[in-house]
């Protein structure tokens, strides 16, 4: 899909209210092209990003682990981004490739990857994988982290079909690319 230019998305984000720092986004320049789509998605990436109830630790190994699992390089690669600047290891952002091999991870964050496994894979959690993020998340936070699984599982599909490039600075797969399970 063609991008639309900067000037072009500078001025679409400005007239929908969407945030001027995304017209430069390649995934951006590829919505705008339908601007009410682009504009209903700004609303619920603000929700699920800037006012959120989950941990933005938590809500980050999702989005790594969909992405991984989608084969998303755009969506995975910006989310190594965020990772890092949100002062998250590189252990637990690179395992989320491979969550059994990673022993950084607690209990809870590994039922964070089995609930994007399951959405995944089923869409649905199981009853075992949701006792045990009861446990750990109030209701709010657990409706916030079925949306992430399933708006990022979205953005991948959207990325992926309409070949959005990374955007500039922004590295490929760290460590190279290995097929996700």
């Amino acid at each position: 899909m063609p991008l639309l230019s900067i000037d072009d998305s500078a001025r679409l984000c400005d007239g929908l209210g969407i945030d001027p720092s995304w017209a430069t986004l390649n995934v951006w320049r590829a919505l705008l092209h339908s601007p009410s789509a682009a504009a209903g998605f700004s609303a619920v990436v603000n929700a699920l990003m800037f006012h959120n109830k989950v941990a933005a630790r938590a809500r980050e190994l999702v989005i790594l682990r969909i992405s991984w699992r989608t084969g998303s390089e755009y969506v995975f690669c910006q989310h190594v981004r965020i990772s890092r600047e949100l002062r998250i290891s590189d252990e637990e952002i690179l395992g989320a490739r491979d969550p059994q091999r990673c022993n950084a991870y607690s209990e809870t964050d590994r039922m964070l990857l089995q609930l994007a496994d399951e959405l995944h894979e089923y869409a649905e959690v199981t009853p075992s994988t949701w006792a045990a993020l009861e446990k750990a998340f109030a209701h709010d936070e657990l409706v916030e982290l079925l949306l992430i699984a399933g708006l990022w599982r979205t953005v991948a599909g959207f990325v992926k079909s309409a070949k959005i490039p990374l955007d500039a600075g922004v590295p490929s797969w760290p460590e190279g690319r290995e097929t996700p399970r």
